[in-house]
């Protein structure tokens, strides 16, 4: 549509108005756009602002005089402000933008290069008569200086925060600083009180590395091995250790690097003066951060005068069983006829068998004879073995303990407790483990307690119709070993059971009470534990349990 150039003369009396002028002379910065976006018309203002001259510009299309900075591939002035445009065309109404960032160029004259400025834009259509847009007025405020002070504002926001944050991290800094050197403080504190502890302690404290280097070695440790520190700190812990002992620090290093912790091993230790002094050690591992074991602390303590009263107190134990085997003097003595009668009464039966077959023999028979005759020594012999063997267990003598095959006592024993007793008329049967290992006693002493337990059983058998008395060995893992001496007799009861280890209890009618008094002494003095239990349903059980040769030869020796 071809419309007729308005006149804003029309219809106006008196000399006409240069709009042209005044609109030049606006102090805003305006443009004058047609539809196709062709500049019209430029104020004054405009063209100072963009650096450019109203006529070169008068006549071309917008973007030709304006472009976006081809050095920045990010411009995004153009784009938006077509945008813009073209709804003005399309709604023809204002449309208001926001704040743009333009890259305005220099004239030649000055350089030609692109400055940075900020516009807020107003587009605002002109329509004519029929209400189309004839003219586009493109107005700008030019707020570069605001954005700028706003960004030094922020700038300066900015770097407040960041020299706040500095001061703050400063301020926490100090804060740990003075926390670590009160962490730091409170730790010599505390390494000063635990040196003076190690130092002041009554026990040797020595610490030494995995290699054996002596670290420390306190006052005690001078006076109980008579080395000073000086002497100590800096040579090896083998120094320590009698000659016959020296293995034993890679066994405690072994066994710290498998975080064990000993305590109260007892071993011996030499002093300067090249006596052995008997200790009891604690060894506690010292790990680093990863938990490794790189030294330990080792606490000793002087046990030498402890193991002479334990060696004083098994004497006392000793005498103490001497004197009780004197109590049952008077027992011993009434059984002595009767055990004695009974192999001298078999040998006079053999010798009157033998003076029988003599007569009106002839000479092949002589060898049945001599059968007799050799059976009568047998009998003979062991009378002699019981006498022996009870005069030898009131004999006051020192205990020799020495290894012994349990098994064979046990042989030994039944044929002292049972041969040739005409009354026994019981079952006797044995079950032997075999392969038993030895255990280190006093021979007579343990024979003296299953000969009492199976004339106990024995006893206890006499008034039944069911006779069996069965002795049976067997092994333990724990490294014991025992014995159980059963029979199908009367049983004991409850109240009697409970007290049956206590001296003056018994069950016989004519019983000192001693006997199973002095089985417990011996049996306890050679570490082991002696008891009773019901067999089954009918009798009694005696256990007696023996530590193994080992086990009781270190024990002797702890």
């Amino acid at each position: 549509m071809n419309a007729a150039p308005h006149d804003p003369n029309r219809g106006m009396a008196g000399p006409p108005v240069d709009f042209d002028g005044l609109f030049r002379q606006s102090p805003t910065l305006s443009l004058l756009l047609d539809p196709s976006l062709i500049i019209r018309a430029a104020s004054d203002a405009y063209c100072r602002a963009t650096m450019i001259e109203r006529d070169w510009a008068v006549g071309k299309h917008l973007f030709e005089v304006f472009p976006d900075n081809p050095d920045d591939p990010n411009a995004t002035g153009v784009a938006n402000l077509r945008a813009s445009l073209q709804r003005v065309l399309q709604l023809r109404r204002a449309d208001l933008m926001a704040v743009q960032k333009y890259d305005v160029r220099k004239p030649e004259s000055e350089g030609g290069a692109w400055e940075e400025r900020h516009w807020s834009p107003l587009n605002s259509p002109v329509l004519d008569a029929d209400g189309e847009v004839r003219w586009i007025h493109h107005k700008v405020e030019d707020v570069t200086e605001l954005v700028r002070m706003r960004a030094s504002e922020e700038e300066r926001a900015a770097f407040a925060r960041e020299q706040q944050l500095a001061i703050d991290q400063l301020r926490e800094a100090n804060r740990q600083l003075a926390r670590q050197m009160e962490q730091t403080s409170e730790w010599r504190r505390y390494t000063y009180f635990f040196a003076l502890l190690v130092e002041s302690s009554n026990d040797p404290i020595v610490s030494f590395l995995v290699d054996g280097e002596i670290k420390t070695w306190n006052k005690a440790a001078e006076q109980m091995f008579g080395y000073s520190s000086a002497e100590m700190v800096g040579s090896s812990v083998l120094k320590l250790l009698p000659p016959d002992r020296q293995h034993e620090h890679g066994e405690l290093l072994a066994k710290l690097r498998a975080g064990e912790k000993m305590q109260f091993f007892e071993t011996a230790r030499r002093a300067k003066s090249g006596d052995d002094i008997l200790v009891a050690i604690t060894v506690s591992p010292i790990r680093d951060e990863k938990g490794e074991v790189v030294a330990a602390s080792k606490i000793l303590r002087d046990i030498t005068e402890q193991k002479q009263a334990e060696k004083k107190l098994l004497s006392l134990q000793d005498e103490l069983i001497h004197l009780s085997r004197w109590n049952t003097m008077g027992m011993l003595a009434s059984t002595i006829a009767h055990e004695l009668s009974q192999p001298l009464t078999a040998a006079m039966n053999y010798i009157r068998a033998a003076r029988r077959t003599i007569e009106g023999l002839e000479a092949p028979q002589t060898a049945k004879v001599r059968e007799f005759l050799d059976h009568a020594a047998d009998e003979t012999k062991l009378a002699g073995g019981i006498m022996r063997t009870l005069r030898e267990f009131i004999e006051k003598r020192k205990t020799k303990r020495a290894p012994e095959d349990l098994n064979r006592i046990v042989n030994e024993t039944m044929v002292l407790g049972v041969a040739g007793d005409a009354d026994v008329k019981a079952m006797l049967r044995t079950e032997l483990a075999p392969g038993l290992p030895p255990i280190a006693v006093d021979k007579i002493q343990i024979q003296q307690v299953l000969l009492n337990l199976i004339r106990n059983s024995v006893d206890a058998m006499k008034t039944e119709t069911q006779r069996e008395l069965t002795i049976a060995t067997a092994g333990e893992d724990s490294g014991f070993v025992t014995v159980r001496v059963s029979d199908t007799g009367t049983g004991i009861s409850p109240d009697i059971a409970a007290q049956l280890f206590q001296p003056f209890v018994t069950t016989k009618e004519n019983g000192m009470g001693v006997g199973l008094t002095i089985c417990q002494s011996i049996v306890e003095a050679h570490g082991g534990k002696i008891w009773s239990e019901p067999n089954g349903t009918k009798g009694t059980s005696f256990c007696v349990r023996l530590p193994v040769a080992d086990a009781a030869e270190n024990q002797d020796a702890a």
